[in-house]
């Protein structure tokens, strides 16, 4: 038997009435990520990545201050926030941080490095290594990955 989702009006009519995707999607013998993307797909939600997410992504402790020497807002981990969030589908990017993120990556997979930090001295961009895989990011030893859409978010895809 064919699994069907009704029309996207019915969807948004069910979600407004309170019930979570999931509760829609046993409805319709579906799964309530189903029901998510449809939503998405039809704009009823509008996807922004919170910065909790991104922060739990990036796998270092960056130093963050109010005074000179700050690494948060530093050129690469502006790239870096701009490339996360465009990989886990954020459509709330403007075009000109879509375009960042893209001439990241690009940059990444030309010059063939890989982002790393130190403390002391910030980001930096360095040759990268086997160990480094398809990361965009130089994961720390001893530090467990992230998985599902996080892992694919910080692996460049295979062109």
């Amino acid at each position: 038997m064919e699994k069907r989702l009704p029309d996207l009006n019915t969807l948004i009519r069910l979600s407004q009435q309170g019930l979570t995707d999931e509760q829609i999607g046993k409805r319709y013998d579906v799964s309530g990520q189903a029901v998510n993307k449809a939503l998405t797909l039809g704009g009823y939600y509008r996807r922004q990545v919170s910065k909790t997410v991104i922060t739990e992504l990036i796998p270092w402790d960056v130093l963050t201050t109010k005074e000179k020497g700050s690494h948060h807002n530093t050129y690469l981990a502006k790239q870096l926030k701009g490339y996360l969030r465009a990989a886990l589908g954020d459509d709330q990017l403007k075009e000109s941080h879509l375009v960042a993120a893209a001439r990241f990556e690009k940059r990444l997979r030309k010059d063939n490095v890989i982002l790393t930090y130190q403390p002391g001295s910030g980001f930096a961009l360095e040759p990268r290594t086997p160990e480094d895989g398809a990361l965009i990011l130089r994961w720390p030893k001893g530090r467990e990955l992230p998985e599902g859409e996080h892992l694919n978010a910080i692996t460049l895809a295979e062109e």
